[in-house]
């Protein structure tokens, strides 16, 4: 059996873990990390860097596949070397499965050849020592069903608690709440000054106002969101949905009437969320009805153009959505629907003419490029919090680790999108479309939504602007040609 003094010239990687944000703001990362130095300083280590997971839960096995996975992934694949010392506070760190499962992963950690110290007890865990020491393996089983046993224990107490909560809650006791409506107080959890806000949302909805028309209502009226910011139609959905309405609070999957004071009464709740359903499952408002739903742009301000319909003359319009929802102060008007649509699908063929410009550059390499940047930034990041010394700076390198993090899924989101968007291009480069435009009309009268993926296969986006009575459409297709539509004065005749 090794002990630490054998170690002595080896490199280390340290792992520290908390489940919870409250353990974030504590003593975890300070405890965690000093530890590790403190060992490696002590036997002769020389740590490499840190890799933390924070707010991760080893209980339902979350952390196998947050860092601790790709340590393991990077060993198998021989990113990192397989004689690496990976130091843990103790077994709880690393998991608190089962003990049979935790056992599972231990074991095929230590025979990619890593060496594991759990530096609470100072045992030196190799795959050597478990197959010929039983006495190592019985301990590490201990260890580990002792760690499920006590995550077990805490999920039941938290269980309970929020089962006692909602109990007190039924009997009228006020609870605490980490969450609450805009319009009622944290503390108090009485309405507040913002309680006449929510009722002119609930009115509207009433009157069947629709999600749209209250966004501009309440932008207009410059009457902040939740957040501070401008009102947008998901906030007014959550809203809306919310039964804190009608004075009810949901918790833990319970409803409790009265506990809140209501705005409206039930019955009006109720007939906002039937009237919500009706208008989802509308087979008008779905995005057939617009074959260019998400391509269209405003050329003045860059916003979605959206369709909306006018309630006097009925005839639909693509309308700048930064101008109508008061976001931007685009004046931008409006294009009549039908004139737009007769005029893109008359020229679907021409815009579809196969280019003899120079292919448009991948853009995956960059992104590839931009994200491997990013990668590396972030693991410099993590090595310099084992190297920092005091808590207010591993503070600051874990807040700009998390950033790199949320930076680096944007990154690979956008390289999804390329990828999806030169494999449509590829699809769409042999399809002859000056042949199909007739049958591209005739679908667009009997199979709206096959008419609508068949553009939405050829188009990337279609930025639209206007001058006077001169209207451009400017058409990026997904080969990167572009080509321009001219139009008269884009109004019914």
């Amino acid at each position: 059996m090794l002990t630490p003094r054998d170690l002595k010239g080896r490199r280390a990687i340290s792992y520290a873990r908390w489940s919870s944000d409250r353990q974030s703001a504590g003593d975890s990362l300070r405890r965690q990390t000093e530890e590790a130095e403190r060992f490696c300083l002590t036997y002769g280590l020389t740590l490499d860097h840190q890799m933390v997971d924070n707010g991760v839960s080893a209980f339902k096995g979350a952390n196998l596949e947050a860092s601790l996975g790709r340590f393991v992934e990077g060993v198998k694949a021989g990113t990192i070397p397989s004689d690496t010392v990976l130091l843990v506070e103790a077994m709880d760190r690393v998991s608190r499965v089962n003990h049979m499962d935790a056992l599972e992963f231990f074991h095929g950690v230590l025979k990619t050849g890593v060496t594991i110290v759990t530096m609470l007890d100072q045992r030196v865990h190799t795959l050597e020592d478990y197959r010929s020491n039983v006495a190592s393996v019985l301990m590490s089983i201990m260890a580990m069903s002792a760690a499920n046993e006590y995550s077990a224990k805490l999920s039941e107490r938290v269980e309970q608690s929020y089962i006692g909560r909602v109990e007190r809650a039924k009997d009228g006791a006020r609870v605490k709440l980490s969450k609450v409506p805009f319009w009622i107080d944290q503390k108090t959890q009485e309405l507040n000054g913002r309680a006449d806000d929510a009722r002119l949302i609930f009115r509207l909805a009433s009157e069947g106002v629709s999600h749209h028309s209250i966004v501009l209502r309440l932008n207009t009226l410059g009457i902040p969101s939740a957040k501070g910011g401008p009102w947008v139609k998901s906030a007014v959905q959550s809203v809306l949905a919310t039964p804190a309405a009608y004075g009810a609070l949901r918790l833990k999957g319970e409803t409790i009437p009265d506990y809140f004071s209501a705005l409206i009464t039930e019955t009006e709740w109720l007939a906002i969320q039937h009237r919500a359903k009706v208008r989802r499952s509308n087979p008008q408002a779905n995005n057939a009805a617009n074959l260019f739903s998400r391509l269209t742009r405003c050329g003045h301000c860059g916003s979605a153009m959206t369709m909306t319909t006018s309630r006097v003359s009925k005839y639909r319009y693509l309308a700048c959505s930064g101008r109508v929802t008061k976001r931007t102060d685009c004046d931008a008007p409006n294009w009549h629907y039908e004139t737009f649509e007769n005029a893109f699908l008359d020229r679907i063929g021409f815009l579809a003419v196969p280019s003899t410009d120079a292919p448009r550059e991948d853009p995956t390499a960059s992104i590839m490029d931009a994200l491997s940047a990013l990668e590396t930034k972030r693991e410099n990041v993590l090595a310099g919090m084992s190297e920092a010394t005091d808590v207010a700076t591993r503070a600051i390198l874990l807040r700009q680790s998390d950033e790199l993090g949320a930076r680096i899924d944007a990154t690979k989101r956008q390289l999804v999108e390329a990828r999806e968007s030169a494999a449509r291009a590829s699809y769409t480069a042999g399809t002859d479309f000056t042949e199909d435009a007739a049958r591209i009309k005739v679908m667009s009268v009997e199979d709206r939504e096959g008419a609508r993926r068949l553009i939405a296969d050829l188009v990337e986006k279609i930025e639209l602007e206007s001058d006077g009575d001169v209207r451009l459409a400017s058409v990026t297709l997904r080969s990167g040609r572009q080509q321009n539509i001219v139009f008269g004065n884009a109004e019914p005749q």
